[in-house]
């Protein structure tokens, strides 16, 4: 997620809460599914559309989260 957000690094790597931990935890997962159906000569394009679609939301969420959290809840 650091690579994709860098604007947003420094807040990743310094948050320790419950909410973006999991989100980040569900982000690391659906990716690594979703680069392996992208690596298949032919990969489903429904499960690839579900994929594609759940790690834009997870990065929507996450991005949301980062924007509002305040500045106490990181170490």
């Amino acid at each position: 997620m650091m690579m994709r957000l860098p604007r947003h690094r420094k807040q990743i790597s310094d948050a320790n809460f419950l909410a973006i931990n999991a989100l980040l935890e569900a982000y690391g997962q659906a990716a690594v599914k979703r680069d392996a159906l992208r690596e298949q000569r032919t990969p489903d394009p429904t499960v690839m559309a579900e994929y594609e679609d759940l790690c834009q939301k997870l990065e929507d969420d996450i991005i949301r989260i980062l924007a509002s959290v305040s500045p106490r809840m990181v170490r």
